[in-house]
């Protein structure tokens, strides 16, 4: 029972991300909430309207706002496993000390982050397509993880997660050998 309601959220939250990724130029200044997190559709409204658009960037976060606008492709799928990798560490630190509500927000935007991936991944491919089903496969492993306080369920995503962030390291490094060639960077 527990399977079919987090399933039923998932494909609520998957529908809700692709509605988003439609509408995303059209909103520079809103943030994608996942169903779990917004509670209600007019919360979710009222929220993202009263939020201010940030119109200078604070000085501290100047770097890091354009090396992610400046940011490849590939740059930047590796920011997203870096950053879900760093989400499932925290989630099982607030495991472990027994923190329920840090475990939950942390694995919660390890799941976004996964979603993102399976958003923006092109299945027209045997590859993609296995590739959707491991970030399936992570996913679920995530809401077992939050639902059930399943370390074992968190490794086992943390471990592919890796997997696949020392995979795209990898290929961004050859990508970046055959372009640019192995003595010729500055």
């Amino acid at each position: 029972m527990a399977f079919q309601n987090a399933q039923a959220v998932y494909q609520k939250n998957m529908k809700q991300a692709e509605a988003y990724k439609k509408t995303a130029p059209a909103r520079k200044e809103q943030t994608y909430t996942p169903i779990a997190n917004a509670g209600s559709t007019a919360a979710a409204a009222s929220t993202a309207a009263s939020q201010k658009p940030n119109t200078k960037p604070a000085p501290k976060n100047a770097y890091q706002q354009n090396a992610i606008q400046t940011a490849s492709r590939g740059d930047l799928t590796l920011l997203l496993y870096n950053g879900c990798l760093k989400f499932i560490d925290k989630a099982d630190k607030a495991m472990s000390d027994k923190d329920i509500e840090s475990k939950n927000k942390c694995i919660i935007r390890a799941q976004d982050i996964i979603r993102e991936l399976m958003v923006t991944l092109k299945t027209d491919s045997d590859i993609g397509q296995n590739m959707f089903s491991l970030y399936d496969f992570i996913h679920r492993r995530l809401v077992d993880a939050n639902v059930n306080n399943d370390k074992e369920a968190l490794a086992e995503a943390r471990g592919l997660v890796e997997e696949f962030r020392d995979t795209w390291k990898e290929i961004i490094k050859l990508d970046r050998q055959q372009r640019f060639g192995e003595g010729d960077q500055a």
